[in-house]
Parts: C-alpha cells; structure tokens; sequence
C-alpha cells in the first residue's frame, strides 16, 4: 500500500506552512528580545519604596526614601513587598501588551481566538501572503 501526501493541509502547501512557522519565530525572537531589554519599576502605595526589575524578572534597583526608615520594621518589609509586587505587575502588564502586539494586536489575538481567524488571514496581517509562489521556505 502506498501513501501519497500532496503537501496540502487546511488550504496552504508545505512552503507556506513552512513560511509561517519562519515569521512566526522571527516575531517570537524579536519579542524575546524586547522582553529581555525592559526594566519597569513598581512603588509602594505610600510612596516610600521603588523597585525595579529586568527583562530576567530579577529586582535590580531599590530606592528606600529615608523617611520610610521610622517605620518598624513590619511595615518596611510591607512597603518592600507592595513594591515588588508593584514592579513585577507591570512586567507582566508591559509583557501581555507586547506579546498582543507582536501578535497582530488584541483585536486580533481574540479574534482569533475565538476561532474566526484563519492562519492565512493573520499572517495577511504582516503581509505575509502564504499563497505566494515567488516566496520560498529558506532551507
């Protein structure tokens, strides 16, 4: 028995299956790298501590104002904590907007989500023409 496979899979042909994965990682390692550059800051509620993380999540700067050292220690520690969690909040904020921008946007990440969105159709958006012959996989 002999099996014949056409390349053929949900109306593209290999190549262009082979053509989105290469954008698509292209996309990733630019987001990777934008992510690795950041370096957001978080601050206390009561203004007393900032702390800074960068794109390894790992805390770099911390700022104590010196008015923050007449609090006992308790609440230090909670001005230091709130701080943190400030910090790695907008990370992880910072984070989510790239990753739907390098995405196509959050319009189109639901909209794909949720199904309505074939592949050829995202990929439009980056204008990139899966159906093209002149463009080829890179091998």
């Amino acid at each position: 028995m002999s099996t014949s496979w056409t390349g053929r899979s949900g109306g593209g042909d290999l190549d262009g299956l082979l053509r989105q994965a290469e954008e698509q990682q292209r996309r990733l390692a630019e987001f990777q790298q934008q992510r690795a550059e950041l370096k957001l800051a978080g601050e206390s509620p009561d203004g007393l501590v900032r702390v800074t993380v960068d794109g390894e999540m790992k805390v770099g700067d911390i700022d104590i104002n010196a008015r923050a050292m007449r609090l006992d220690s308790f609440s230090l520690a909670e001005s230091l904590q709130a701080a943190i969690d400030a910090a790695y909040a907008a990370f992880a904020e910072r984070t989510n907007e790239m990753l739907a921008e390098t995405l196509g946007g959050a319009d189109l990440v639901r909209q794909a989500e949720s199904g309505s969105l074939t592949p050829e159709e995202w990929f439009k958006h980056f204008g990139v023409d899966l159906g093209d012959p002149s463009r080829r996989a890179r091998g």
